[in-house]
């Protein structure tokens, strides 16, 4: 009980000597703050405006530059994808492409003979036919020509037919060489005789 008491007598009497070395407080008057003072107070208020400011500035250019590099990545991710998806699809065409004059050779080999029921033309038929199943697992097909329309993307025009009717008007007369698909893609277009008025 004796501290608490001197205590606030050290206290009472530490006031008292504050107020007659400051006769402003004990009148209760507020110090001035001196122009420097205040000067230098608006200058941490500016500088700490301008740092808030530049920070914002580069929080928005980190926003920007995170989401351009999401971007790229999903876009590089797409890319692969269909890459992945196109070489498993069209893996064989090289193959395919390279089988192709074989596939042609074995055509005029079977024209060439005047019987079909010579036992080489059998054997070179069941060659060619066995071929073809192996092309149409792979998805491998020719392009219909004879009669259809004619299609730039799938013909190669290299003779013209004149036509006496307007319906045969701009279709196959006749194909000089067949044509091959490999599912939407064309591996080689047909080369055809085209009907004109």
């Amino acid at each position: 009980m004796v501290s608490r008491k001197t205590e606030k007598e050290n206290k009472k009497a530490q006031d008292t000597m504050e107020k007659e070395e400051n006769p402003d407080m004990a009148a209760g008057i507020e110090p001035e703050i001196g122009e420097e003072e205040l000067g230098s107070e608006g200058n941490h208020q500016g500088d700490s405006i301008d740092i808030q400011k530049s920070c914002e500035k580069e929080l928005e250019e980190s926003k920007d530059r995170l989401l351009r590099l999401q971007a790229e990545f999903l876009n590089y991710k797409r890319r692969v994808e269909k890459e992945k998806v196109d070489l498993y699809a069209f893996g064989c065409e090289e193959l395919a492409k390279d089988l192709l004059p074989v596939i042609d050779n074995l055509e005029r080999a079977l024209n060439t003979f005047k019987e079909q029921d010579d036992i080489v033309y059998q054997g070179i038929d069941m060659i060619k036919n066995q071929l073809f199943q192996v092309l149409s697992k792979h998805e491998i097909t020719e392009i219909e020509a004879i009669g259809q329309p004619f299609d730039m993307h799938l013909h190669h025009a290299v003779m013209t037919e004149p036509c006496e009717s307007k319906e045969q008007d701009n279709t196959v007369a006749d194909v000089m060489q067949k044509g091959y698909k490999l599912k939407n893609r064309v591996l080689r277009p047909s080369m055809v005789k085209v009907f004109q008025l």
